[in-house]
């Protein structure tokens, strides 16, 4: 899901919400306008904890070639280019 789609979605979810007028107020039984805008809020609350989730995987990620090389040669092993040349075929 892109956020131009989620975006779009989100406002066409709104929009319904503010054109709906509510029939008559009951305490008891939520009308179909409060029902839209807590599923709007629901929404927009989970589309801002799954960001954290991204940023997170970050820290996971290998890095350019410079700094796994440094990894590498600081702690003992074979530096980055004798490591892809052993894997690699010769062709």
């Amino acid at each position: 899901m892109s956020t131009d789609s989620y975006a779009k979605s989100l406002e066409s979810v709104l929009k319904t919400a503010r054109e709906r007028k509510p029939e008559t107020p009951q305490k008891e039984i939520p009308n179909d306008r409060e029902e839209l805008l807590r599923a709007a809020a629901l929404v927009a609350v989970f589309s801002m904890t799954s960001v954290v989730d991204e940023r997170s995987q970050l820290g996971r990620l290998l890095g350019p070639a410079w700094s796994q090389d440094h990894r590498r040669t600081r702690m003992g092993t074979t530096n980055v280019l004798e490591n892809r040349r052993k894997r690699s075929t010769w062709r």
